[in-house]
């Protein structure tokens, strides 16, 4: 016993330890569990509110936010059930901490070891359910529409019965789960399965079945269908039959399967939506409430409400503050996609239930939302429990909790008592048809809810791989559903994926469990609500049952704190699932259906049907039909809206259009969408297939972002804006819009500087204010058409062109069309060149783009009057013609129309005349670029333009009433076939026409041009006329979208747009802009094209097809001959063919079109060619080579601003060059030795060369061409560069050492008076000719001057002359007479001088005879020939050019004042300074500038003392703008005081034109210079003025002493004019080669005998060099200037001395200190050369000409006497020389005489020697 005590002790004790023990552990167990329910509450909420989160707002974000929270709790869930494995929780003895524990350590697919894996199945989750929930169908019937699944498609598939729009929605359904999400499904099949085995299950659907705690569960669902099938089977059948009956002409499967799309929901789950076609008895109230709650207006919260009610009738809770604030139960209006499926959500954190639906307002959505608030109700009921009870006793409980209460709530019992049904019909009928309604609900639903995990189990376990997932799945629904897919099917396929339970991972046999359950819970609810002893199961309700109420209650505290048969049992009595009430529910309908299938054959095939049926293309037909209403609608709104904005530019016109084009975009968008959801690639039917690709095409409308496609909307109706409203100021006041303001500035000024401000000021107000926005615009456009596949929109826009060698082909066209366009190109500049100088153009060959005609240089018609070939030949621009007629507007166009009519073409309907704008209207601002409107309502067609009364104009219209007439013959084509083949067809039409309509023959058939006969002359004018409206166009048509392209393509950036506009326009058109572009410029959008976006290559192809189709409607009209005269009009066979081409549309591709109408596939440029074949042949011929093309860079830069700054260098250049010649020059002059000569020479080379790189570049412009006169004559100077033009350097030099040699000889010429005096001209031999009475004395000084000087370089003048020639002829001149005559600027100048002197010979005659009378008295007449003459020596100078040296001697009045102040200078002590300074007083005196100083510093005045200089007085300019000098051997007598006023005027001549440039630093031409200095010293020599000066006494002047100064001038004046005269017609004549060299002093002599009346005092043999003896032929001065001069001097003087206010004899003038007369002088001779010399005259004197009327005047009074005093004399002379003059006179000077006398004596002894020496001696005097 003491043994038994002890174990019992012993035993006592371990048992209290074991307890103590057990104790700890649940002590640690409780509170494990009370952290985790913290934890899991806090971590459970979260996920929660991430997943709501986005399963209310579905975006990529918020998908990340809730993957990464499902990280967060999965990663929760793996720690704490490690943590609970720790535990022995299996041996716990608390049930309850036993349960709890399991489920915590069962982790799911939490479970996952790999993370990543895990996050993995997340994305992939999250992603598939994002597929479900966005999920659209689109093209929907009837309306099209883009369709949710809720409630849209969710509403057609409930309410449409029309077979083939169900059937397309079923499929378009499906094929959103095709793709990326079967390819999902398959990687979460995969994670799935690895997570739940790392878990310790086999696969994720054992996992979902160990939820159900039963070994014997699938076997139960077996039992369970099999036990309802009877029950469902029957229900088949009878629908079945129904909608065989409804679906008469619908072939239905004779397997006995029923398509699956026909049972009123997208999964054939439930068929209570057709209960209105299966109603067993109709007319019976119906119990579908639909109708009373829309016509109550009930809203989804009344709906919610009466839900509410119906659990709080029941004692159970209502709905949270917070679920009524959180839940969604309602679709959101602001775009968000959502998960629209109905679930009720548990937060878990107190009252946060939620519920998250798209409430339709349906019986439906009221059923559904009981249901959704049963799952609430449960979650409200166990939320005191653990968390991990907080769920359905199994997921069946939580579905059935709902359904138990619709089951109640959906009874006519219960509609009717919370108000929802009048009445309650209780008979047997009325019950027929509820449970008929609610068999068609739970019934249908049965295999259905069955299937779908059987269908994933085996997915799950691998039985079922992907490729046969749709097959599989299609398989158990035709074996348990009956049902089969109403159109093939194939493993590419995702039915499952259309079911959302699938994607969202939702098991689904919860489904099937509670669809039985539910009924046994409404049994025993319905018992405790004593229910059951009132009626039938099916028509219990237990609204208001406390005792139900508490049942349910108790139910559903208990979450899942229990097995699922232990709570089942407590409510129903058994822990087993069973058909039995579901059975008893549905009794009387079984019963009813035995009855009306009996006959029927129930059940189907266990295999599905083959399937072959394609709903696509049928639907799509359909789809088309409906397209074609719509887009109709649509674009004729669209079109209207552009039409009112284009007509009327306002900003509400501009609005409209911009909301219109959005919507018209939304439109394309929506077709677009819709189109691409038929497979139209696959499509049998060609014409479908091509009218699906061109809706799908819908450009900048793809653009996804609605403000992006606003803001491209915005852009473009903002730049398109900018050029409509575009106006200019122009500098003259007007302010001129485009259209007709500065098009008609284009068109006709031929100004110049009006063009270049209109054309750049349109471009400022244009193009330039919308680059930026065009940027912007590209950008978007791009954007728009890559969501369409294309690299950018010039992709997108040659797309429609449908070849792919497009752009090839392009190139190769305009590659053939160069050659004639560069033809027409070289002609065109040429002509222009000639109206606008072409110093306007740049020497690269380019044309300005102002100058064509045309804003944009892309048509050249409008200057057709610049370039027309043949000038006189009739013209054909009939505007005077249609002017004359009066035609108006209105009749332009009727005489259009009946073009087209004459072809058998429609007539214009009348909404074209009610609508068309013909011109702009008063007030209105409209884009008036002239363009065709299709309406695309099949009537309304309009013409748009600004219509003026002219041929273009005519033109035009005809084009644009052939883009109406295509409009017309297409319009019943669909709308996507309403354009042309391809674009450019639509334009060839018109043009096309207007081939026919410019000929002159149909010009004359309809009265416009007279009965012009064709010529050559005319068929060339009439060529060139359309070749400047045609090829003209060419690359521009070609170049306007390569540079678009360029710009799309992104090669082009922005801040290269105009850089590469003008590459393109210099390269391919030859243009360049007039003035700079930069790129703040945006040349390109001054083209309407541009800001319109109007795609333009278009153009170019429609320029070269429609000479491909005038040449085949020439051949259809039965024409022959030439091309260019095929007049179509009255051809209806012409016409027939026309027709078919046009009512093609765009139905076939545009090759087809062109072959079945020309019979080539290709686009080609022969007909074109063949066309303008005469132009092509007549242009060769007419422009040569050099005036063809163009170079490759591009510059705004003419050959004027080229100049501009070459000029500017060249006069730096050329004043420093001119300047180092002119101080050789000057150092050889002043300072003769062969030093400084070879200074000259080799400054001379130098020069040379300089001037010929000078002309070389002045030839590189087309200067000659030029219209600035200025500019012209400027460079004229400087390319006429005289013999410097020898390109021969050797020569070059050997002309320099001539002309230096010739000038040395002359300049060293001296002749010996005595032994050992040998004297040079200046001063000895001209004071020995000057003073001198000796007539042998003068006879041997003049031959012996003439022996020094001319005799010795005859030869070298000869050989002078061939080679100055030879120089002057490099520059294109005849010799060098022609040369020098050039500078008069007139081709009648050597009339013009002849005429003069014709004029003047009167007063040289009779002051011939006069001196000739005088110096007879003096020399003896013996001394005189008879023939009149005088001879030459005798008359004061050693030329006889000038004899006022002898008035001494042949002064009328010798008693009266001496007017020669020669001896007062010597009196008063002048020197040669004073004589300057005197001069320099007079010119002062005026106004005009005293000398420089450098003037005074580096002058010559006197002649040195220590070398020999050349003495002839000559003024310089040193052209440096300061340097002037004078260089003169000054002797102090009258006759060097005036002649250095006459220098000094030279010199202030020089300097008042300093400024201009140097080319213009000379006198208007060169007497002008002369004069000016001669002008002065009319005045400067009048008795009058040297007594102000004090040179002469005061004292009166009678009319002797007049006569006496009269004739002194005379002496100077008209003694020198013949001479003037006749020196360059001998030099002339020597250049010319009329006078060869052995004649060249025969020819001298002839014109001094001729013109002076002057013979020489020897003989003068062929030896002889006469002219050589006056420095101007050595020095080869021109000398007509001289002539010149002298005539001119005294139309000046009398100019002078009107602004002087003179009045009396112009020779008493003198305008010595009047400032009046210095500025009119001053005027002229600030203008220098730089215009043609009859303007200087005319400034100076109002006349144009030169004139011996004021000289004539001067010497009226001498005149007069002159006559008196010849009365008894012979006046003049014969023109020949006299046959005999004396022989020479030798008087040797004493030291040769003396020399030859001492020769003599020392060889007296040799007298042979002696002899020969003497005849040496005397030959050599002789010669």
């Amino acid at each position: 016993m003491r043994s038994i005590g002890h174990v019992l002790v012993l035993l006592s004790f371990l048992y209290c330890h074991v307890l103590a023990a057990d104790d700890n552990v649940t002590e640690k167990a409780i509170l494990f569990l009370q952290r985790y329910n913290r934890e899991a509450i806090e971590v459970t909420y979260e996920s929660g509110i991430k997943a709501w989160i986005y399963n209310t707002n579905i975006t990529d974000y918020n998908s990340e936010q809730m993957v990464a929270q499902d990280l967060i709790s999965a990663n929760f869930t793996k720690r704490y059930a490690a943590e609970a494995s720790q535990f022995d929780y299996k041996n716990f003895q608390d049930e309850d901490l036993k349960r709890q524990f399991a489920s915590i350590a069962e982790q799911g697919t939490e479970a996952m070891k790999d993370p990543k894996k895990l996050e993995r199945l997340g994305v992939v989750l999250s992603k598939m359910e994002g597929i479900y929930s966005k999920g659209k169908v689109c093209g929907v019937p009837p309306d099209y529409e883009c369709l949710s699944l809720e409630p849209g498609l969710t509403r057609l598939m409930s309410e449409s019965r029309d077979y083939d729009t169900l059937a397309l929605i079923w499929k378009r359904w499906r094929d959103v789960a095709k793709g990326e999400m079967k390819e999902l499904y398959k990687e979460f099949v995969e994670l799935s399965n690895q997570g739940v085995r790392d878990g310790g299950h086999n696969d994720t659907g054992e996992y979902w079945r160990s939820w159900y705690e039963s070994e014997t569960f699938e076997d139960d669902l077996k039992t369970l269908l099999e036990e309802l099938k009877p029950l469902y089977n029957k229900l088949h059948a009878y629908v079945r039959r129904k909608l065989q009956e409804q679906y008469k002409t619908k072939p239905f499967p004779t397997s006995g399967h029923i398509p699956a799309h026909l049972l009123g929901n997208m999964w054939a789950q439930s068929w209570i939506n057709l209960y209105d076609m299966l109603e067993p008895y109709p007319g019976k109230e119906s119990i579908d409430i639909t109708p009373v709650l829309k016509a109550r207006n009930f809203t989804a919260l009344e709906m919610f409400k009466v839900a509410e009610d119906f659990f709080v009738s029941l004692g159970l809770r209502e709905m949270p503050p917070e679920f009524w604030n959180y839940s969604m139960i309602e679709r959101p209006t602001d775009g968000r996609e959502v998960v629209c499926h109905a679930s009720a959500w548990d937060f878990f954190k107190g009252n946060d239930v939620r519920i998250k639906m798209c409430t339709d307002i349906t019986m439906d959505d009221l059923v559904t939302i009981h249901h959704e608030m049963g799952h609430i109700q449960y979650y409200l009921q166990y939320q005191n429990q653990p968390v991990v009870f907080r769920d359905g006793a199994n997921p069946g409980f939580h579905e059935a909790i709902g359904d138990v209460m619709a089951l109640s709530a959906s009874t006519p019992k219960h509609l009717h008592a919370v108000g929802l049904l009048e009445t309650v019909e209780n008979n047997t009928e009325a019950d027929i048809n509820f449970l008929m309604r609610q068999a068609l609900d739970k019934v249908s639903f049965i295999p259905f809810g069955y299937m779908i995990d059987q269908w994933r189990w085996s997915v799950f376990r691998g039985d079922t791989p992907p490729e046969n997932y749709t097959s599989d799945w299609a398989a158990l629904r035709c074996k348990y559903q009956g049902i089969s897919p109403p159109v093939a099917r194939s493993s590419e396929d995702f039915d499952p994926g259309a079911k959302y339970h699938i994607p969202g991972n939702t098991p689904y046999i919860r489904y099937f469990v509670s669809y039985v359950i539910q009924f046994q819970f409404h049994k025993a609810l319905c018992d405790a609500a004593g229910e059951t002893k009132k009626g039938p199961l099916y028509q219990c309700d237990i609204y208001n049952s406390s005792a139900a109420g508490q049942m349910l209650g108790k139910l559903l505290q208990q979450g899942s704190s229990k097995p699922w048969p232990d709570i089942f049992k407590e409510i129903t009595g058994s822990p087993k699932m069973n058909a039995t009430a579901i059975l008893e529910y549905f009794d009387p309908l079984i019963k009813w259906l035995d009855e009306q299938n009996k006959g029927e054959q129930l059940g189907w095939e266990t295999d599905c049907p083959n399937i072959t049926e394609d709903i696509e293309e049928p639907t799509a037909k359909k789809w088309l039909e409906y397209y074609n209403r719509k887009a109709s609608d649509m674009t004729y709104r669209s079109v209207l809206s552009q039409w009112n904005y284009g007509s009327n530019i306002t900003d509400y016109n501009q609005a409209a259009m911009v909301n219109m084009s959005l919507k018209k975009s939304d439109f394309d968008k929506e077709m677009y969408k819709q189109a691409n959801y038929f497979p139209w690639t696959t499509f049998s039917n060609s014409s479908m297939k091509r009218q699906f690709k061109m809706i799908t095409n819908i450009g900048t409308n793809a653009l996804d972002d609605k403000d992006q496609l606003k803001e491209m909307a915005d852009l473009q109706a903002k730049i398109e804006g900018i050029y409509g409203k575009a106006k200019v100021e122009m500098s003259d006041g007007r302010s001129l819009l485009l259209e007709p303001g500065l098009t008609e500035i284009l068109t006709s000024s031929r100004n110049y500087s009006e063009l270049k401000e209109a054309w750049v000021k349109w471009r400022e107000a244009s193009g330039k204010l919308m680059k930026t926005d065009y940027a912007k615009f590209v950008e978007l456009s791009n954007k728009a058409v890559r969501q369409l596949n294309y690299s950018d929109t010039g992709d997108y826009w040659r797309a429609v062109y449908e070849t792919e060698t497009f752009e090839t082909d392009l190139q190769n066209l305009l590659e053939e069309l160069k050659p004639l366009y560069k033809l027409l190109h070289g002609y065109v500049r040429k002509q222009l060149k000639k109206t606008y100088g072409a110093e306007n153009f740049p020497s690269t060959g380019h044309i300005p783009a102002h100058l064509l005609g045309n804003m944009w240089g892309q048509q050249w018609n409008n200057i057709y009057n610049l370039v027309e070939p043949y000038k006189g030949v009739e013209k054909i621009d009939v505007t005077p013609e249609m002017l004359r007629q009066n035609y108006t507007v209105m009749r332009m166009f009727k005489t259009a129309e009946e073009f087209f009519t004459s072809l058998g073409l429609s007539p214009m309907p009348a909404e074209f005349w009610n609508g068309t704008i013909m011109v702009n209207p008063d007030g209105i601002t409209m884009v008036c670029h002239a363009s065709a409107w299709d309406f695309y309502n099949q009537k309304d067609f309009r013409i748009k333009m600004c219509t003026e009364v002219n041929m273009e104009e005519m033109i035009v219209i005809h084009h644009e009433m052939g883009h109406i007439q295509y409009f017309l013959q297409y319009k019943d084509q669909p709308v996507v076939f309403r354009g042309g083949a391809n674009p450019g067809f639509h334009e060839a039409i018109g043009d096309v026409m207007a081939l026919s309509v410019s000929t002159p023959g149909h010009l004359r058939t309809i009265g416009l041009l007279n009965d012009m006969k064709n010529s050559y002359e005319s068929d060339i004018n009439f060529l060139m006329k359309m070749a400047l409206e045609k090829i003209a166009f060419l690359p521009f048509g070609y170049l306007i979208d390569q540079w678009r392209w360029s710009v799309f393509s992104g090669k082009t950036p922005p801040e290269k747009y105009n850089e590469k506009w003008w590459d393109l326009r210099c390269k391919y058109q030859g243009f360049s802009p007039p003035v700079e572009r930069t790129e703040d410029d945006f040349d390109p959008g001054a083209k309407y094209h541009i800001p319109a976006n109007v795609p333009y290559i278009r153009y170019f192809v429609s320029f070269v097809v429609q000479f491909q189709f005038h040449d085949a409607l020439c051949k259809y009209s039965g024409y022959t001959g030439p091309l260019h005269r095929c007049d179509i009009y009255n051809s209806t066979n012409a016409g027939d063919r026309l027709r078919h081409l046009l009512q093609m549309g765009s139905s076939k591709p545009w090759t087809e079109a062109m072959m079945n109408f020309t019979g080539t596939d290709k686009m080609s440029v022969a007909p074109l060619m063949q066309y303008f074949k005469p132009l092509i042949d007549w242009l060769k011929n007419h422009v040569p080579d050099k005036d063809l093309g163009w170079r490759d860079e591009c510059t705004h830069v003419t050959e004027a601003d080229q100049l501009k700054d070459w000029l500017q260098q060249f006069e730096k250049e050329a004043s420093d060059n001119y300047f180092m010649q002119n101080e050789a020059e000057w150092a050889y002059n002043t300072n003769i030795t062969d030093e400084t000569a070879e200074k000259v020479s080799q400054v001379s080379i130098g020069i040379a060369d300089y001037e010929k790189r000078v002309a070389q570049n002045v030839s590189m412009y087309d200067w000659k061409e030029y219209k600035d006169d200025q500019l012209k004559r400027r460079l004229r100077k400087m390319s006429d560069i005289g013999t410097s033009a020898l390109k021969n350097e050797d020569q070059l030099r050997k002309l320099s050492e001539l002309k230096s040699s010739m000038e040395s000889i002359y300049s060293t010429g001296k002749v010996c008076l005595t032994s050992g005096n040998c004297v040079g001209l200046d001063p000895e031999l001209e004071d020995i000719m000057a003073h001198s009475q000796d007539y042998d004395k003068l006879t041997n000084v003049w031959k012996d001057w003439r022996d020094a000087t001319g005799r010795k370089m005859k030869d070298t003048y000869a050989e002078f002359v061939s080679l100055s020639n030879a120089a002057i002829r490099e520059l294109g001149y005849n010799d060098t007479g022609a040369y020098w005559r050039s500078v008069y600027d007139t081709e009648t100048f050597q009339t013009d001088i002849e005429t003069l002197l014709e004029q003047l010979k009167p007063l040289y005659q009779n002051l011939h005879t006069y001196v000739r009378r005088k110096l007879m008295t003096i020399y003896g007449q013996d001394k005189f020939p008879d023939s009149g003459h005088i001879p030459a020596h005798i008359l004061g100078n050693m030329w006889a050019q000038e004899w006022n040296n002898i008035y001494k001697w042949v002064i009328p009045f010798k008693k009266k004042q001496n007017i020669d102040i020669t001896p007062e200078l010597v009196k008063q002590g002048y020197n040669a300074t004073q004589l300057f300074r005197t001069a320099e007083s007079f010119f002062t005196s005026l106004g005009l500038e005293p000398m420089r100083e450098e003037f005074w510093n580096k002058s010559m005045i006197v002649r040195p003392k220590d070398r020999e200089v050349v003495c002839h007085a000559s003024a310089w300019d040193f052209l440096n703008g300061k340097d002037f000098r004078i260089k003169m051997c000054t002797k102090i007598n009258m006759e060097d005081l005036v002649t250095i006023h006459h220098e000094m005027g030279h010199t202030q001549y020089q300097m008042q034109y300093r400024h201009q440039p140097i080319p213009f630093r000379d006198g208007a031409n060169p007497g002008f210079h002369e004069a000016i200095g001669d002008v002065m010293a009319l005045s400067a020599q009048t008795p009058e003025h040297l007594r102000k000066i004090k040179l002469l006494p005061a004292g009166n002047d009678d009319e002797e002493s007049e006569i006496n100064f009269l004739l002194m001038m005379a002496l100077d004046k008209i003694a020198f004019l013949p001479f003037g005269y006749l020196i360059d017609q001998w030099r002339w004549s020597v250049f010319s080669g009329e006078t060869q060299p052995e004649k060249y002093n025969e020819k001298w002599w002839q014109l001094r005998c001729k013109y002076q009346g002057v013979s020489p005092p020897v003989q003068r043999g062929s030896n002889d060099f006469d002219p050589g003896a006056k420095f101007h032929i050595p020095g080869n001065y021109p000398y007509i200037r001289y002539f010149v001069s002298y005539v001119i001097q005294f139309q000046f003087h009398k100019a002078l001395c009107d602004a002087a206010n003179h009045t009396g004899l112009l020779h008493r003038c003198d305008i010595y200190q009047s400032k009046e007369a210095g500025q009119k002088l001053m005027n002229m001779l600030k203008m220098g050369s730089s215009r043609p010399w009859p303007e200087a005259m005319e400034v100076m004197t109002g006349q144009r000409k030169m004139d011996a009327g004021p000289l004539m005047d001067y010497f009226r009074p001498l005149i007069n006497w002159l006559e008196k005093q010849n009365y008894q004399e012979r006046p003049g002379w014969s023109d020949a020389c006299p046959e005999t003059t004396p022989k020479v006179v030798v008087t040797c000077p004493n030291k040769v005489s003396k020399d030859v006398s001492d020769m003599a004596s020392t060889l007296s002894r040799n007298n042979v020697l002696f002899l020969v020496l003497a005849l040496i001696v005397i030959s050599l005097f002789t010669l």
